[in-house]
């Protein structure tokens, strides 16, 4: 089983990187490189896609597109989950050392030079169960362009030197995360790591920064070698031809063609275990007590918050409830600013109207929902002054409360109306709609469309959420406390409020 976090229904933060694409791509000088393979253009004749699967295992789906540029890359079933048996921050170090130099591509600077020629933008973010290398570029450029991703996923040349730059691109990190005073990373990271105690999803991202000097170029390698195989990989295209991009993955991607396969002494003398244990939602507490009264990017500091994560077990991705939880996701809403725009700014969600309009001292209030193929997490982070925290804390808990007792139709509505408009707004765009294909391919083997999401979507009732509300309430509470927590409940007060 793949866990995996279905993007199609709210847009994965990965992809912030690709909307600087769209607004840059027209002005860069692109040429032709006369010798390069080309892709053949799509014709676009209706919006299905396809895929194919190699004898080794990979692969291939394609979506087709109107226009001069594609956005093709690869999907991988490995990340922080997978270090079990590995250096805690092992992927960390596997996302900051791709592309700097592999067998084909020496260094950086040469990628960089090929890349701006080929007018392409390229890039490689991990979650904890997935690891995406993507680009967009012109069509006529695909091959070059996957050549790259595919010397960098298979034939990279984890150098001891570009490993210690990641140490100190790691420890610059960590730094300013810690510094900073919006806090959402770290606090997703640690509601993961109470939710699922020491185990898959619940390991962190990050490597802590007394692990940064133990990890090596042998663990990388042979992380790789472990979790980068065929059946783990899908190769993925959007405006691309799909007969191109299977005879590309035969020659790219083949497996006997790896760096791992032609220098076996790279690796660790003893390979550990190959980890495919399922998510156990154990639920927890993690409390990180820390000064934030002078959190500050200038000289005026920002106020001195605390912040709580208060969850609960959600559903798998291939869970009958999944819809559900999403459009509850939606119902709750939140956020941190209110603004112009109306409903479509989500300004008549739950956690808008009954907690920020009602309680002035509350800075922040979002739901947030987690999917993975094997478990999932439903929570709330809300942020208010420290001496607050109690209050905090009983209002969060009767927002959960008042979901067993039904919502209002209008409301449900209208959250299922906005969740829609999330879904098919996010997939006009193509970075979007390639992450789309190639998670859904990894996750599930096929692709369902936003049509067919709609379609559930509109299926769901107020039963619906009365009973995924009882369902995630019988489950053990996860909480995260971050600030002066002098006056937070603790672990077994809070559960004696449910």
């Amino acid at each position: 089983m793949i866990p995996i976090v279905t993007p199609i229904i709210k847009s994965s933060a990965s992809l912030k990187f690709w909307s600087k694409f769209y607004d840059t791509r027209l002005k860069w000088l692109c040429r032709r490189n006369s010798t390069a393979k080309v892709a053949p253009k799509k014709v676009l004749r209706d919006n299905c896609y396809q895929s194919t699967s190699l004898d080794s295992g990979l692969r291939i789906a394609t979506l087709p597109a109107y226009g001069q540029f594609t956005t093709i890359g690869v999907a991988i079933y490995a990340g922080s989950r997978n270090e079990v048996h590995y250096p805690p921050g092992t992927a960390h170090f596997l996302e900051k050392i791709s592309f700097l130099s592999s067998q084909q591509f020496p260094d950086k600077a040469h990628t960089l030079d090929l890349l701006e020629k080929f007018g392409a933008l390229i890039d490689c973010q991990s979650t904890r169960d997935t690891f995406v290398y993507a680009a967009s570029c012109r069509v006529e450029n695909a091959f070059d362009v996957l050549s790259i991703i595919a010397d960098a996923v298979l034939r990279p040349n984890i150098l001891d030197n570009e490993v210690e730059y990641c140490r100190d691109v790691i420890r610059y990190e960590n730094e300013t995360l810690s510094r900073q005073p919006e806090c959402e990373p770290l606090l997703t990271d640690w509601i993961h790591q109470a939710a699922f105690r020491s185990n898959t999803v619940g390991l962190s991202r990050y490597c802590p920064n007394k692990l940064v000097d133990v990890v090596n170029s042998g663990h990388i390698l042979s992380f790789l070698s472990q979790y980068y195989t065929s059946p783990r990989i899908v190769l993925a295209g959007v405006g691309v031809d799909q007969q191109f991009l299977v005879e590309a993955g035969k020659e790219l991607f083949d497996p006997r063609e790896t760096i791992w396969e032609k220098h076996p002494e790279r690796l660790l003398t003893q390979l550990p275990t190959v980890d495919e244990s399922l998510a156990q939602y154990t639920g927890g507490e993690v409390l990180i007590e820390k000064d934030l009264s002078q959190m500050a990017l200038g000289p005026t500091p920002f106020p001195n918050l605390a912040h709580i994560v208060i969850g609960f077990e959600g559903v798998n991705v291939s869970d009958a409830d999944f819809v559900p939880f999403c459009v509850l996701q939606s119902l709750m809403g939140g956020g941190g600013s209110f603004s112009a725009g109306g409903p479509g700014k989500g300004m008549y969600t739950r956690l808008y109207v009954d907690v920020l309009n009602q309680h002035h001292w509350i800075y922040n209030a979002t739901a947030f929902n987690h999917s993975y193929m094997d478990s999932g997490l439903f929570c709330i982070r809300a942020s208010a002054d420290p001496t607050k925290l109690n209050d905090l804390v009983d209002i969060i808990l009767a927002e959960f409360g008042r979901l067993t007792k039904g919502v209002w139709l209008e409301e449900l509505e209208r959250a299922k109306v906005q969740l829609k408009s999330q879904l098919l707004m996010n997939l006009e765009m193509r970075p979007v709609q390639f992450e789309d294909l190639a998670r859904q391919m990894l996750a599930h083997g096929q692709r369902k469309t936003a049509d067919e999401y709609s379609e559930l979507i509109d299926r769901v009732e107020n039963t619906d959420i009365i009973r995924i509300a009882h369902r995630m309430l019988d489950s053990r509470l996860s909480i995260v406390g971050y600030g002066d927590l002098r006056n937070m409940p603790t672990y077994k007060n809070i559960e004696s409020r449910l």
